[in-house]
């Protein structure tokens, strides 16, 4: 069995203190259509030492104020673990794809989801997919590059630019 060895913790902890960077005018919000929720991440956000960071918003997602671009979207949504949600969650996974297409282009979006045929729901193809797992759960991180028009027409435009 491997020790915890306080040298090795103390070089990592260095190391990724030295990787963090300034970011002023960072806007982070937190947003749940459920109080209890919002309360909740309060408490961790609290317990981190990040609280200050973060405004909370008791909303639907549709309803988060979005700051101005570029900027990165997060979603972690239910997996529907329990039976009779994944109807459910079907039209919840189809309004987050909505979503992000019509209110967050030139953000890159992040869904994080346990479920991978409710991922499906989302009409999005993700431009890249990150494996977890969660205790036994196969989950999947996966990154959208959100744009307006279509891809060809943000090629196109990228290339006129250059």
């Amino acid at each position: 069995m491997a020790r915890y060895d306080e040298r090795v913790h103390g070089q990592e902890v260095a190391k990724l203190k030295s990787q963090v960077s300034e970011a002023p005018g960072l806007t982070i919000i937190a947003s749940d259509n459920r109080e209890d929720a919002i309360s909740i991440s309060k408490v961790n956000a609290g317990i981190a030492g990040v609280e200050e960071l973060i405004q909370f918003q008791v909303c639907d997602f549709e309803e988060t104020a979005l700051p101005e671009i570029p900027g990165v979207i997060y979603f972690n949504p239910e997996y529907g673990e329990r039976l009779g949600e994944i109807s459910a969650l079907e039209s919840t996974y189809a309004r987050i794809g909505d979503f992000l297409k019509k209110k967050c282009q030139g953000y890159m979006g992040y869904i994080f989801t346990g479920n991978l045929d409710l991922a499906k729901k989302i009409g999005l193809k993700a431009s890249r997919r990150i494996e977890f797992y969660t205790a036994k759960l196969d989950c999947r991180l996966l990154e959208f590059e959100l744009y307006s028009g279509t891809r060809r027409e943000v090629k196109e435009t990228k290339e006129i630019s250059e």
